[in-house]
C-alpha cells in the first residue's frame, strides 16, 4: 500500500449469522446492543473527510442487513472511488444478484477460509466455508477480484495438509489472492492463547505455502507484515498505515487491540468517536499524534528492546 494512502477498517456491525470461537470482534447473532441507526451509520461515513483512503467495509457480518449495507457501500463508492472500496465478509448473502452490484461499485471481495469446506474446521461454524466457496463462485462470474485470508493457527501447523488442500481449491476456483494472518489472541481469541504460533513455527507455515504458490504465478501471495518472510517493514502500522472504526464510531489505532468483548483494550488505542468528530480533528488529536510518530514494534506482538 502506498504509504501516504490510510487504509480505514470500519466494522459497521456486531451482528453475525456465526459465533467463530475467536472472533476478534466477538461478533454473534445476539449482538445487537451497539447497533447504530443507518443515518449513524451514514453519518460516520460522510465523517470520514481525509483524501487518499482505502475503506474496507466489515463486521460482524456486512452483508446481514443487505440494504443498509449498500446504502452505504454505493455512497463510499462515489465519495472515493470504487478502486478504494472493499469488502471482508464470510460469504454470507452473496448470492448473484449481490455479486452483480458489488462489482459495479467495489475493488474487492475478501473473506476467511482456514481450510476446504468439506474440511470440520473446530473454531468455526457450519457452513461458515461452504458459504464463502459459493461466494466466491458467484464473485468471480461477475469479475470481481476475490480474495481468501487464511489465519494461521495450531491446528495447520500439526496438520499443514489442510493448506494443501485449501491451496488446490484457491487455484481450481480461480481466487486471485491468499491472505496469510498472524493469529492474534485477541477477543474472543483471548481464550485460545494455545492456537498463536511461535515466530519460528510461523515461519515454517510460510515457507510451506510458498513453496505451493511459487508454482503457481496466477495466485498472488499476500503475507502479513507480522509474519517472517513478509517482505513488509515489521514497524507498527497504527495511524501511520491503517485505523480501525468499530460499530460504535469508536476510532482505534489498531484494529487487532481488542478485549474479549470487542472493545478497545487499552486507552492508548482510542482516538475518537466519528459520531462527535470529523476524522480530520481525530487524526489531529494527541493519541493519533503519538501513534503517528511511532517507530516501535507492534505493540500486541512484544516489547520493544
Amino acid at each position: 500500500m502506498n504509504r501516504s494512502k490510510k487504509r480505514i477498517i470500519y466494522n459497521i456491525t456486531k451482528q453475525c449469522p456465526y459465533s467463530c470461537k475467536f472472533c476478534v470482534m466477538d461478533a454473534g447473532p445476539k449482538c445487537r446492543s451497539e447497533e447504530l441507526t443507518l443515518g449513524d451509520k451514514i453519518k460516520i461515513c460522510e465523517n470520514i473527510d481525509i483524501p487518499n483512503v482505502q475503506i474496507d467495509l466489515s463486521g460482524g457480518e456486512v452483508m446481514l442487513r443487505k440494504a443498509d449495507s449498500n446504502e452505504i457501500i454505493d455512497l463510499l463508492s462515489k465519495k472515493f472511488g470504487k478502486e478504494n472500496v472493499g469488502i471482508s465478509s464470510s460469504g454470507f448473502g452473496i448470492d448473484s444478484e449481490e455479486a452483480a452490484f458489488l462489482a459495479s461499485r467495489v475493488n474487492d471481495v475478501e473473506m476467511t477460509m482456514d481450510s476446504v469446506p468439506e474440511y470440520h474446521y473446530e473454531y468455526r461454524q457450519m457452513l461458515y466455508h461452504a458459504n464463502a466457496a459459493m461466494a466466491t463462485d458467484n464473485l468471480k462470474k461477475k469479475d470481481v477480484k476475490v480474495g481468501i485470508q487464511t489465519v494461521l493457527t495450531r491446528v495447520h501447523y500439526e496438520n499443514p495438509d489442510i493448506l494443501w488442500d485449501l491451496y488446490g481449491w484457491l487455484r481450481k476456483h480461480e481466487v486471485d489472492e491468499w491472505s496469510l494472518i498472524r493469529y492474534f489472541p485477541s477477543g474472543r481469541g483471548e481464550r485460545y492463547a494455545n492456537l498463536e504460533l511461535t515466530d519460528k513455527e510461523n515461519e515454517e507455515l510460510v515457507n510451506y505455502i510458498k513453496s505451493l504458490c511459487d508454482k503457481n504465478q496466477k495466485l498472488k501471495l499476500d503475507i502479513h507484515y507480522l509474519l517472517p518472510g513478509s517482505p513488509k517493514s515489521h514497524q507498527c502500522r497504527c495511524v501511520k498505515h491503517s485505523i480501525g472504526i468499530l460499530p460504535n464510531g469508536d476510532v482505534t489505532a489498531c484494529f487487532w487491540g481488542l478485549d474479549g468483548t470487542g472493545n478497545i483494550k487499552d486507552s492508548k488505542f482510542y482516538l475518537g468517536n466519528l459520531l462527535e468528530q470529523k476524522l480530520s480533528e481525530i487524526l489531529n488529536g494527541p493519541n493519533a499524534v503519538y501513534w503517528e510518530n511511532y517507530c516501535g514494534k507492534c505493540p500486541l506482538s512484544e516489547e520493544d528492546e
